[in-house]
């Protein structure tokens, strides 16, 4: 079936959607599936903290700042120089990828070829796109004109910045799954360096962009003067839903973030999908030494490894888990509104129980282990025990606060 097996690239999945036919065959494209969901987990998020955020803007609860601009400006030559050069390079070469795509997908033009060059591309399309661009901006700007330019002040809520947020978050969530990564697994620190954008196109250290994140969106809001209680209580929820949105890239691209080998005879009422898979064309290299992997028959696809005995699906069950626990923060946001900070401490506990959990089923063979007293713990497990501390703890304590007021 088409849905079961790896798709390391939506390309992939695109030219096995249209049958294999030629002119459905964009695999030369560098869309990989992990970073689309990723993405798409961003955008999730970024819709779900900005309704949370306008809600609690009604509420008074989080404030806004006045800053002065200017309306009605006419628009000006140089903007629309700029955007008709922007808006002509980014279609002539966007939309030349269609007129070029045979000889794109045959090999005979390489991609990183055809960006440099100054040829090819589609002239047409690069001057509709710019004049269409150009004269949007033109329009809406000499529709908002004035006789005379004034000042004016207007209040800029949490809510506005979330392009900051946005950004706050993929950069440092990157680095930080990164950073988390080499500390679990020194091995990759190599691996990095031979190919770094290879090496990103798998799943990473989900708690080390957590982390990370989480600072930069401490001091963000320090600096801004923001309530951190109902702020951190507005982006859980989509946190949450943005982990489970990833985990669907990290079961599609197949890039190891499977579980353990399931032995067990699967009943017959049981959805093969979600009781074991081989992950077949996973993005993660062969393993043939040590039977890891097996070559699949008459595969000539750049991917043809599959592994060599099925596994447990987890990040299929990571979706399920994380849906589950945001459905629960999203319902408690409103009644706990006027407790703010508790729906943070207790998205706290349901991270670190739903990690810890799932680690219990992942294959981590590779991940270093650090004894106390005669226990063993991966670093993922380590943090999920101190989140899911950190949480229980100060949930208590807002608790006893909130209600002794």
């Amino acid at each position: 079936m088409i849905l079961l097996r790896c798709y390391p690239k939506i390309t992939d999945f695109i030219f096995r959607f249209f049958n294999q036919a030629p002119a459905a065959d964009y695999r030369f494209l560098p869309v990989y599936s992990y970073g689309f969901f990723v993405a798409c987990g961003f955008f999730a998020a970024s819709l779900l903290i900005v309704w949370e955020m306008k809600r609690r803007e009604s509420l008074g609860l989080l404030k806004g700042h006045e800053s002065e601009i200017i309306v009605g400006e006419a628009p000006k030559l140089t903007e629309l120089i700029f955007y008709f050069i922007f808006g002509f390079v980014v279609f002539f070469k966007l939309l030349g990828i269609v007129a070029y795509q045979p000889e794109l997908s045959k090999g005979v033009l390489y991609l990183k070829d055809y960006f440099f060059s100054l040829w090819y591309g589609s002239w047409a399309g690069g001057i509709v796109g710019a004049t269409a661009l150009s004269y949007y901006y033109y329009y809406t700007k000499n529709k908002a004109k004035l006789p005379e330019p004034i000042k004016t002040k207007v209040t800029i809520y949490p809510s506005d910045g979330i392009g900051d947020l946005v950004v706050i978050a993929a950069v440092l969530g990157i680095l930080g799954s990164v950073l988390f990564n080499f500390l679990e697994t020194s091995d990759d620190f190599g691996k990095f360096w031979q190919d770094p954008v290879g090496f990103l196109t798998s799943g990473l250290s989900v708690y080390g962009g957590l982390i990370c994140a989480g600072i930069g969106f401490a001091v963000y809001v320090w600096r801004k003067k923001h309530h951190f209680g109902h702020f951190f209580d507005s982006i859980a929820p989509g946190y949450m839903m943005a982990n489970g949105v990833g985990r669907i890239g990290c079961q599609v691209s197949g890039d190891g973030d499977w579980g353990i080998i399931n032995i067990h005879p699967k009943p017959d009422w049981f959805p093969q999908f979600l009781w074991a898979d081989k992950y077949a064309h996973h993005i993660v290299g062969c393993d043939l030494e040590d039977n890891v992997d097996v070559i699949i028959p008459g595969c000539t696809e750049d991917t043809c490894c599959q592994l060599a005995q099925a596994v447990y699906p987890t990040p299929i069950y990571e979706f399920i888990m994380c849906t589950v626990l945001f459905l629960i923060l999203w319902s408690i946001s409103k009644k706990l509104t006027y407790k703010p900070g508790m729906v943070f401490t207790i998205f706290l506990m349901l991270i670190g129980i739903q990690r810890y959990t799932i680690e219990q089923w992942r294959d981590l063979g590779g991940r270093e282990l650090h004894n106390y007293f005669g226990i063993q713990l991966r670093q993922s497990e380590e943090i999920s025990i101190v989140l899911f501390t950190i949480g229980i703890v100060s949930t208590v304590y807002l608790w006893k606060k909130y209600k002794a007021i």
